[in-house]
């Protein structure tokens, strides 16, 4: 039985999207039959979980970390797999003393790296240049550690040397996929009075990029819709609506919040609307896990094609993509879907079933197992 040694900057109960990963990938690894260790600075004391060792790493990658590190692997060889944010494993995102290190594992060791992120972007920013330039050399150092390099998108190919194919595991849903339609009827009845017809959702954590996309998008859909309203589900959702009520008073009847919930909640939420809207200023990726929940919950999805969208988005039509920042156009997508039922059930049953085939945690799974 293989023993699967995953490496992260967080892990359950602390909060973060790569540590809900990681829990999830260990999880389904631990069904088919593997022994995993997590190791991570977020984890307070060892301890075993539904079959999975938690090893708390007494510093972020640092000596005492690798130290420690080390002793596991020698006492229980197996596959060592890092989740890698630059900025997650420490000295500010510059930790170039932890990758050579790793590199060095690589010759001995199966050492795999699942780029989540390869590296900080270049800017005006003379300070961030520095980091953008040692991060391209951290890169580097783990792509040659890695017996197997994995991507959590098909785009971060452009941003590793081209020699490297690189095995994509798609990021799913950290939500996970209601199956009552009930639960899912009394949730929409608590966000909204039972006679709105139209209700349209958009799950996320409200950061600024994607409130500078969004905004726009429900103001107009409301401002041409009466019968429309808006739903904001999932952390920080309240000072969005908080702020969409301030700023618009002419629809701030029709914007409603979840408030944080449970993930069975979030997924009831989810399923409560009739089209979810995403938009993402740099396009929809593998690796939005906002964008999975969605799709997996079987809800028509409208979402933006940008720069980092890769083609199976284009491919297979799971979601109605329009260009990403065209307000009008996204509008339209959602308006086009709430005015026939036929259109918004086929595009919900494409969706989840392209997550099914190509983004749901099995698939990860099936491609870690695959031979090297």
């Amino acid at each position: 039985m293989t023993t699967w040694h995953l490496l992260t900057g967080e892990y359950p109960p602390s909060t973060g999207g790569v540590g809900d990963y990681t829990c999830a990938l260990a999880l389904e690894l631990v069904r088919r039959g593997g022994a995993v260790q997590v190791w991570s600075p977020s984890i307070r004391a060892d301890a075993n979980d539904g079959g999975i060792r938690l090893r708390a790493l007494p510093d972020r990658f640092g000596g005492r970390s690798r130290r420690l590190l080390l002793s596991g692997w020698d006492a229980d060889p197996g596959v060592v797999l890092l989740q890698y944010v630059p900025n997650a494993v420490g000295a500010g995102g510059m930790n170039l003393v932890f990758c050579n290190w790793l590199r060095r594992q690589g010759t001995a060791r199966d050492v795999r790296v699942m780029f989540h992120e390869p590296y900080f972007y270049f800017s005006s920013n003379p300070v961030g240049n520095v980091r953008a330039g040692i991060q391209r050399f951290m890169a580097s150092l783990l792509v040659d550690a890695s017996r197997v390099v994995y991507l959590s998108t098909e785009t971060w190919r452009r941003f590793l040397p081209a020699a490297v194919p690189g095995v994509v595991l798609a990021v799913p849903s950290t939500i996970p996929r209601s199956s009552s339609q009930e639960v899912a009827t009394r949730m929409r009845a608590q966000l909204c009075a039972s006679a709105v017809t139209e209700l349209v959702g958009h799950f996320g954590t409200y950061g600024e990029h994607i409130v500078r996309e969004l905004e726009p998008i429900v103001v107009l859909l409301l401002e041409r819709r009466r019968s429309t309203h808006f739903v904001c589900i999932g952390r920080n959702g309240k000072r969005f609506a908080d702020a969409m009520r301030t700023r618009h008073a002419s629809v701030a009847d029709r914007v409603h919040y979840t408030g944080t919930l449970p993930p069975m909640d979030v997924a009831a939420a989810i399923r409560a609307c009739d089209v979810m809207v995403q938009p993402y200023p740099d396009g929809v990726t593998t690796r939005r896990t906002s964008m999975m929940a969605a799709l997996t919950n079987g809800v028509a999805t409208v979402s933006t094609a940008g720069v980092l969208t890769e083609p199976v988005w284009h491919d297979v039509e799971g979601a109605a993509l329009a260009p990403a920042s065209d307000t009008r156009a996204i509008a339209t997508r959602i308006a086009e879907l709430l005015d026939s039922e036929p259109r918004r059930k086929a595009l919900a049953g494409a969706g989840r079933r392209l997550y099914d085939d190509r983004f749901a945690i099995e698939r990860s799974v099936d491609s870690l197992l695959a031979p090297a």
